[in-house]
């Protein structure tokens, strides 16, 4: 979400996908914060006090958080804004490279897996859920193409992969009940006396 908040402020200022000096600037300058008002499990995005959460996976914030998350300056940036997050209060992070680079130390580590299929049809039933218009091929696509850009390092820097220490689960078979119950399993053992 961090990362999508950063690309939506890049968007929002008018800056060019591409000119990685002013998208680089606006990251570093944008008040950028996650805070959990009422419902613990429902986080709001922050850039510059203004509630984003309902626009990050606009198209357009789809279509450039690759090319933005790319750049390592905006890499170390965000990094350094999760950690800050965890440092705030106890809390559930997710993202491609949580346990391997923000948070090294984590209580427990779960690196959630599933087929591109599962995935794309997940992220169809979010849009449409949401109001917005695609089909299952763009949506595959979409994450074919993040998935070349993580996967081979293309990226430049911190390609997605499993901690060593994380429970590696394939959720393709799992409705979300089940991985919230291994999730906790998991969090439990590592965590008991």
């Amino acid at each position: 979400m961090m990362y999508r908040a950063c690309t939506r402020a890049v968007l929002a200022a008018g800056i060019d996908a591409e000119d990685s000096e002013a998208v680089i600037e606006r990251v570093r300058t944008a008040g950028l914060d996650v805070e959990w008002p009422d419902e613990p499990t429902t986080p709001r995005v922050l850039v510059d006090g203004e509630d984003v959460t309902d626009g990050l996976r606009e198209p357009e914030v789809e279509a450039s958080v690759s090319l933005i998350s790319r750049l390592p300056e905006v890499r170390n940036e965000m990094v350094r804004r999760q950690r800050a997050v965890a440092e705030r209060s106890p809390v559930v992070m997710a993202g491609r490279d949580i346990g391997t680079r923000v948070l090294t130390d984590a209580r427990a580590k779960i690196f959630l897996a599933a087929s591109i299929e599962v995935r794309a049809r997940r992220r169809l039933a979010e849009e449409l859920a949401a109001g917005r218009e695609t089909d299952l091929e763009r949506v595959i696509g979409e994450t074919a193409r993040r998935d070349g850009l993580d996967q081979t390092g293309k990226r430049a820097i911190h390609p997605e992969q499993a901690a060593p220490d994380a429970l590696i689960l394939d959720t393709d078979a799992l409705s979300i009940d089940e991985v919230v119950a291994s999730a906790i399993e998991a969090y439990e053992r590592a965590n008991a006396p």
